[in-house]
């Protein structure tokens, strides 16, 4: 008897323990990302273009949920504080840091700095939706290359910019290096196939 129960308490140790070692790809498969991975809804309808003049500095990665109701719920904030922590080794491994990446905005237009390189743009708010929409332009800002909705919050000198998961990372491959460029499919791997994520930057004005 007491080797039997032995066994069982062995087994339960092992399989409490095997749940304990969950990982990024088993959170991201599971059913839990499809009902606490949701579109954001926290929008200021009271920002304007003109309340983003200035430049702003990237100071950490940002990925938005529907709601805290959701981030509370069972293994929400499991999946929230994992998807964190890879997220910023990525950005890192992909150049995205303080020092390399920058937005500054005057008037509609806007200069998006990632290293050595950038691209240049406009951004206008789209009063329905409360989002704000980017255009990246090329030849001195004359041809639009891409157009991107942007949810846009900004608390003080705190900003934060979320784009659609695989839009966000075509913008910056196209200005990437090779490897960068690995990192960043990598990011959009593990995102881009579930509906509502939304990707980018919390910033930090200068």
């Amino acid at each position: 008897m007491k080797k039997l129960l032995l066994t069982v308490l062995g087994l339960s140790l092992a399989t409490g323990f095997a749940k304990a070692q969950i990982s990024l790809g088993d959170i991201l498969n599971s059913s839990t990302v499809s009902k606490v991975v949701n579109t954001i809804i926290d929008k200021d309808a009271s920002l304007t273009v003109a309340d983003l003049a200035g430049t702003w500095c990237y100071s950490a990665p940002a990925c938005k949920f529907e709601s805290d109701d959701l981030l509370k719920s069972a293994g929400g904030e499991l999946v929230a504080n994992t998807l964190t922590t890879k997220l910023e080794s990525y950005y890192e491994k992909a150049g995205i840091t303080s020092s390399r990446v920058s937005f500054a905005f005057a008037d509609t237009t806007l200069v998006m700095k990632y290293g050595s390189a950038k691209l240049n743009g406009y951004v206008v708010k789209d009063e329905e939706s409360g989002k704000f929409v980017v255009t990246f332009t090329a030849v001195g800002g004359h041809i639009p290359v891409m157009v991107i909705d942007a949810a846009i919050t900004k608390s003080g000198n705190t900003m934060e910019m979320l784009f659609d998961v695989e839009k966000l990372v075509k913008v910056l491959t196209t200005i990437a290096s090779k490897t960068q460029i690995s990192t960043l499919q990598t990011i959009s791997n593990l995102l881009g196939e579930y509906d509502g994520v939304l990707l980018g930057f919390e910033l930090t004005k200068q």
